[in-house]
């Protein structure tokens, strides 16, 4: 059986079990490598087996995952303690506790991610929130070898840990299988989603899920553009399932006859995520979302 290959030149063999990549994530996590935490202030979980919320917050993951951003929560913050703004009055005079915490103040506060004081997006920081990288994996893979949502996900953790990329412990793949969506497994940012390169992918989660990108998903972990056009999704555009199929056996069975979902990497219209059902024999990229 082929196996799992890290060379001194960081080239992969896609056959890696999901043992297999787990160790290789664990020592680059020992080692120090690559930042696996979020930035200060972020906030969410991801613990436990894949969950589907319905509401974009960040909870799914499998075993030996690790803490990623919550969604929908970046940006402007209520004020935290309403008991600590204490006011007193003696002889006319009266002191009021510290102001609220607010988007905008240069303080990275709770539920941000960023705060650097002005409304310009392009500096990497929108609406209190930092842009999450996307790419297109270099490795493609048969239908049957990504091992579920887990097994997927663990392998766009591989990858952005070879390729050097921050938080990659928090990477996910946009898949969706017969019980679980996309767009329950993504983080639903206000800020960006950009590519390695730089180039914007989309301004926030309701225009990724609009059916019209910025910038087709078509650059790799190692900011170069990807050879091929398919990319295993099994989801519609808006982020849900899309049904007419098996998803390769939720990705994991072994069958000549099983089908499952794909969209065209270098398209920037809804086929971006779903073009048609195809032949799970054949091999195809996932694109990645940092969370």
């Amino acid at each position: 059986m082929t196996r799992c290959i890290l060379t001194l030149s960081l080239l992969l063999v896609p056959a890696c079990g999901v043992e297999e990549i787990e160790a290789i994530l664990a020592k680059y996590d020992t080692f120090g490598e690559v930042s696996t935490t979020g930035d200060t202030g972020d906030t969410g979980s991801d613990a436990g087996g894949d969950t589907s919320t319905g509401t974009g917050t960040d909870t799914t993951g499998g075993p030996g995952s690790t803490s990623a951003d919550s969604s929908g929560t970046s940006g402007a913050t209520e004020a935290a303690d309403a008991t600590t703004d204490a006011t007193t009055t003696d002889a006319g005079s009266s002191t009021t506790g510290p102001p609220a915490p607010s988007c905008g103040d240069g303080l990275i506060d709770p539920g941000e991610s960023c705060d650097d004081m002005n409304d310009d997006p392009d500096d990497g920081c929108k609406l209190c929130t930092r842009d999450r990288l996307v790419f297109s994996s270099s490795v493609e893979y048969l239908g049957w070898e990504l091992d579920g949502l887990y097994g997927a996900d663990q392998r766009c953790r591989m990858l952005a840990a070879i390729a050097m990329l921050p938080n990659f412990a928090t990477y996910r793949a946009w898949l969706s299988d017969s019980n679980t969506a996309a767009a329950d497994r993504i983080l639903h940012s206000r800020g960006r989603y950009t590519l390695v390169n730089g180039l914007v992918v989309a301004a926030d989660w309701d225009a990724l899920i609009s059916g019209a990108l910025d910038n087709p998903i078509n650059v790799t972990e190692y900011s170069e553009v990807s050879e091929g056009s398919r990319v295993w999704t099994g989801t519609l555009a808006n982020g849900q399932p899309a049904f007419g199929s098996s998803f390769c056996g939720d990705w994991s069975e072994k069958d000549a006859f099983e089908l499952g979902g794909s969209g065209i990497r270098n398209w920037t219209d809804a086929n971006w995520s779903f073009f048609e059902h195809g032949g799970c024999p054949s091999a195809s990229s996932i694109y990645c979302f940092e969370n």
